[in-house]
């Protein structure tokens, strides 16, 4: 998830856009990616859950691991 999610945000910075928002499922595997707590990876693996999940009411914010 981690390298696709970063290959898109070159993608799209070449292209002068912003990242997409994290999908439900990316979600949900960011999730998991923070409580197996990569070593190295947690501040950036925290902003993608503070700054690209959608806020409010969107499907990625039901994500059933955060239960």
């Amino acid at each position: 998830m981690l390298e696709t999610y970063r290959q898109q945000v070159i993608e799209r910075s070449t292209e002068g856009v912003s990242p997409k928002l994290l999908s439900p499922e990316w979600t949900a595997d960011l999730v998991g990616l923070i409580k197996n707590s990569l070593a190295g990876e947690d501040s950036f693996l925290l902003g993608l859950i503070a700054n690209r999940v959608p806020p409010g009411v969107d499907e990625a914010t039901y994500c059933e691991k955060f239960e």
